[in-house]
C-alpha cells in the first residue's frame, strides 16, 4: 500500500530479451514471487507486467517487460508495443531502465545489442539512469572476465553506462538472492531517474537481424585488431620502461663502481703517507725513549697511535669498498642479463660506452682492484671481445 501524498513514484523498466532472466531478476529486487518465469523454449513473458512497492525509501513501478527479439515478424511487432507501452505510461516520470544481457559461453550475444540498440535509438537512454545486467555467469568464470567484458560492452553499445553489473547464476531459493537483492536495490538506489521521451519509432523486424548481427560482428572484429593493437603498444611501452629503468640502474652502478675505485686510491695515497709518518714518529719516540715525561716523547706516541688508529680505520673502510664493488659488480652483470632477455644485443653499446668510460678514467686507472679484471672478463665472454 502506498501511503497517500507520496511525492513521486519513479518507474524501474527491465528490458532484455526473452531467456535472460528478466522475471527472475524482478522477483528477487521485489524479494517475492511476482512475476512468472521458467526454463522454456519459448518466451514466458508476452504482456508488460507491473508492480509498485518501496526500495529504501522510495517507491518505484517496475516493469517486466516482453523480449523484443522472437520468431516471428507478428510476436516482434506485439512486443514493441508492449515496449512502448510501458515507458508511455511512464512518460510524466523519471525512471530507472535495466537492460539485462545473457551470454552465450561468456560471449554477448548479438541478438541483446541489436535490441537494446534498437530501444536507445528511440528513447536515448542516459546513463545516469542506466544499469546494464549480464545474467546468469558461472561463479567460476576467470577472474579478468568482468573487466575485459565491460570494456567490450561500452565499445558495443557506444555508451558509458551508469552502472555495468555481473550477477552470477543462481538457484531459486538459495541463499545468494539475499546477497543479490541487497546488491541490486543498493544500485538502483544510487543511480538517477530520469525522464525519458520517446524520439524515434523502435525500427526493428526479423529480416533487418541478421543484417545488423552482420553489422555486430564487424564492429567486434574491428574492437579486437584495436584491442591488439593497443595491447601491443602497451606492451612496448612496458618494455620500454624496464629496459630504461634497468638501464638507469646500470647508470647508477656503475656511478657507485667509479666513486668507490677513487676512495680506495685516495685510501692507499692516504696509507702511504700514514706509513711514512708511523716510522717518523717511530723513530722520535725511539729517539726520546730516555726522556719519557719529555713532549718530544708524548707528542710522537700520541701522533703514532693517531695514525694507527686512522689505519686501522682505513683498512675497514677498504674492506666495505672492497665489499661493495665484488656486490656493484654482480648487480652489472645481472642487469645486463635482464637487458639481454628483453631486447637481446641491441643494448651493447649502452654497456660498452659505460664500461670504457670507466677503464680508461684517468682518475682511477691505476687503482689495484680486481673489479676491473673481473669485469672485463665478464665483458669479453658476454659481449664478445673488445680492443
Amino acid at each position: 500500500m502506498i501511503p497517500q501524498g507520496t511525492a513521486d513514484i519513479y518507474g524501474l523498466v527491465i528490458i532484455g530479451n526473452s531467456g535472460v532472466g528478466k522475471s527472475f531478476l524482478g522477483n528477487i529486487i521485489l524479494g517475492k514471487q511476482y512475476f512468472k518465469h521458467d526454463f522454456a523454449a519459448r518466451s514466458v513473458t508476452h504482456q508488460t507486467e507491473s508492480i509498485t512497492c518501496q526500495l529504501g525509501d522510495k517507491y518505484y513501478r517496475i516493469y517486466n517487460i516482453p523480449g523484443l527479439i522472437e520468431g516471428d515478424e507478428e510476436r516482434i511487432a506485439l512486443n514493441r508495443r508492449e515496449v512502448s507501452r510501458a515507458f508511455e505510461e511512464q512518460k510524466e516520470h523519471s525512471l530507472v531502465v535495466i537492460y539485462v544481457f545473457g551470454h552465450q559461453n561468456g560471449r554477448i550475444r548479438n541478438e541483446d545489442i541489436v535490441t537494446f540498440r534498437a530501444i536507445y535509438n528511440a528513447y536515448t537512454f542516459n546513463p545516469d539512469s542506466l544499469i546494464i545486467i549480464v545474467n546468469g555467469l558461472p561463479p567460476d568464470r576467470p577472474s579478468t572476465y568482468d573487466t575485459d567484458t565491460q570494456a567490450t560492452l561500452i565499445g558495443l553499445l557506444g555508451i558509458q553506462p551508469g552502472r555495468i553489473c555481473f550477477i552470477d547464476r543462481l538457484k531459486l531459493g538459495g541463499p545468494q538472492q539475499i546477497d543479490v537483492r541487497t546488491y541490486l536495490i543498493d544500485i538502483i538506489l544510487n543511480v538517477r531517474p530520469q525522464v525519458h521521451t520517446k524520439t524515434n519509432d523502435i525500427n526493428l523486424m526479423i529480416d533487418t537481424v541478421p543484417q545488423l548481427e552482420a553489422e555486430l560482428n564487424n564492429l567486434r572484429i574491428e574492437m579486437e585488431n584495436e584491442r591488439h593493437e593497443h595491447e601491443g603498444v602497451i606492451a612496448n611501452m612496458e618494455r620500454e620502461y624496464e629496459v630504461t629503468q634497468r638501464l638507469l640502474v646500470l647508470r647508477r652502478l656503475f656511478c657507485q663502481a667509479k666513486a668507490n675505485l677513487r676512495r680506495l686510491e685516495s685510501f692507499r695515497e692516504q696509507q702511504e703517507y700514514l706509513i711514512h709518518m708511523l716510522g717518523q714518529w717511530e723513530a722520535e719516540e725511539i729517539a726520546y725513549a730516555d726522556e719519557p715525561s719529555s713532549d718530544h716523547y708524548i707528542v710522537a706516541g700520541t701522533n703514532k697511535q693517531d695514525a694507527e688508529e686512522q689505519l686501522a680505520k682505513n683498512l675497514a673502510t677498504e674492506d666495505q669498498i672492497d665489499v661493495a664493488l665484488n656486490v656493484g659488480r654482480r648487480d652489472i652483470e645481472q642487469i645486463c642479463y635482464e637487458l639481454g632477455q628483453i631486447y637481446g644485443g641491441k643494448l651493447d653499446r649502452e654497456y660498452y660506452i659505460l664500461f670504457d668510460n670507466m677503464r680508461f678514467d684517468s682518475t682511477i686507472i691505476d687503482v689495484k682492484h680486481s673489479f676491473l679484471n673481473d669485469l672485463y672478463e665478464f665483458t669479453c665472454c658476454r659481449f664478445g671481445g673488445i680492443e
